[in-house]
């Protein structure tokens, strides 16, 4: 008798199969289903039954009786007076100005002349232009070359150019303020460490904000250029010793006291080295330092000698690092307070208040900030309304001026002002330390 061998099913086989049969059951039912509505359906019924519009556009007698309210009256104005409804899409059209005798068109960081065009996020669009053609307009030229840098042990430090241009005047944003209008400048630092608001300071503040980036910072070099695409000059914080030092994890570059100014100087040309295209570099911390002549002197020599400016953010009450800067001939301001060291809208607003009172007061005033969201959220609404104030907005390498030592007593009897040309319109130098 023959022998009968079993053997196991494949379950690779089995799964095909039922895979198979399905797809053919499905199929099927899918091809019919398809026909009889291809066949047998209404074309009409797929078709909408009706269109609604996201608002109602004006009719022609209300598009003229607006056109006639705008000839005296604002835009938002005109709305009111025809009972448009219009929701606010935060798009504002710009019709072009008639020009009198008597009308003058000009901002305070020089002359403009609006055509036909859309207004988005406070940027006018022009015929032909993109949203991010406009966006970088007030960039700032790229410069970063060898004229204004040396190669020392092995590191990129900024330097002075063999015509002695220095890194803080050709890297600062141009300024003008013809009409000798209240000055403040605002500071925003601890920028490159969270990717998030780093972005949104950059492309929200307005240009005349100047941005400090920690020397740590994950991409410095991008964040820097990124910063001056969109016109922003920058500042590299420098870690300095603060009285709770030691009781806290520090930066390792910090500067500090009791040390050799060898190893100092060396922890300053790690920072320095970071990146290039900055005209200065401000304190982070450092209280104690500040305080201690024999420690900073040679560390404010060397930015002398480099060609930037030293800016203090206000935090620093012990130290004297202006008149150490006044007798070193350093470029030097000083913040009149900082903006948010009480995390409150109501906080903050006060300091705007305070920033705005010493501005009218003493015709400039310097605040700091850090890069918190709701920080950059507040300055970016609150610069938007200084021009109506009467007070300009300006960067603050505009405020760090060199003075000599004779000078200072006169200096604090008035403010002083240094001008000279820059793309066409005079540039001031202010000295808030008056």
């Amino acid at each position: 008798m023959a022998r009968r061998r079993d053997y196991e099913p494949s379950a690779l086989r089995t799964g095909l199969v039922h895979a198979a049969l399905s797809l053919g059951v499905f199929g099927s039912l899918g091809g019919a289903l398809g026909a009889g509505i291809h066949f047998g359906g209404d074309p009409e019924d797929a078709s909408p039954r009706e269109t609604i519009a996201l608002f109602d556009a004006p009719a022609t007698e209300t598009r003229l009786a607006l056109r006639s309210a705008m000839d005296g009256e604002t835009l938002a104005t005109a709305r009111l007076a025809t009972g448009s409804n219009e929701p606010d899409l935060g798009i504002e059209y710009v019709e072009p100005l008639v020009r009198t005798a008597n009308a003058e068109v000009m901002t305070e960081q020089g002359s403009a002349d609006p055509k036909d065009g859309i207004r988005i996020n406070g940027k006018l669009i022009k015929p032909g232009q993109s949203y991010a053609d406009v966006t970088t307009l007030g960039a700032l030229p790229k410069i970063q070359d060898a004229k204004f840098s040396e190669r020392i042990n092995g590191l990129t430090l900024p330097a002075k150019s063999a015509d002695g241009r220095a890194p803080s005047d050709v890297y600062a944003r141009p300024f003008g303020n013809p009409k000798g209008k209240p000055v403040i400048s605002i500071v925003v630092g601890g920028l490159g460490v969270h990717g998030g608001n780093t972005k949104a300071a950059i492309e929200g503040l307005p240009p005349e904000v100047t941005l400090s980036f920690a020397p740590d910072a994950t991409r410095l070099q991008y964040w820097v250029n990124q910063a001056r695409a969109y016109g922003h000059e920058v500042l590299i914080e420098v870690p300095m010793e603060s009285h709770d030092y030691g009781k806290m994890k520090m930066h390792p570059l910090t500067l500090v006291t009791g040390t050799a100014s060898t190893e100092n100087a060396a922890r300053l040309d790690q920072v320095l080295s970071r990146a290039t295209g900055y005209f200065g570099v401000i304190n982070y911390q450092g209280s104690k330092f500040a305080g201690d002549k024999k420690a900073a002197r040679p560390i404010l020599e060397t930015l002398e000698t480099r060609g930037l400016a030293l800016i203090e953010d206000g935090s620093v009450s012990d130290g004297d690092l202006g008149t150490l800067s006044d007798d070193i001939g350093l470029s030097f301001a000083r913040a009149s307070l900082s903006l948010d060291t009480k995390l409150t809208e109501v906080d903050i607003e006060t300091q705007f208040m305070e920033l705005e009172l010493l501005a009218t007061e003493k015709g400039v005033a310097f605040g700091s900030a850090f890069a918190f969201p709701l920080s950059i959220e507040m300055t970016k609404a609150w610069s938007q309304q200084l021009a109506a104030k009467g007070i300009v907005l300006a960067p603050v390498s505009a405020l760090a001026v060199k003075t000599p030592a004779e000078t200072v007593d006169a200096r604090k009897r008035e403010a002083r002002y240094r001008a000279g040309e820059a793309g066409g319109a005079p540039t001031v130098r202010l000295d808030p330390r008056g």
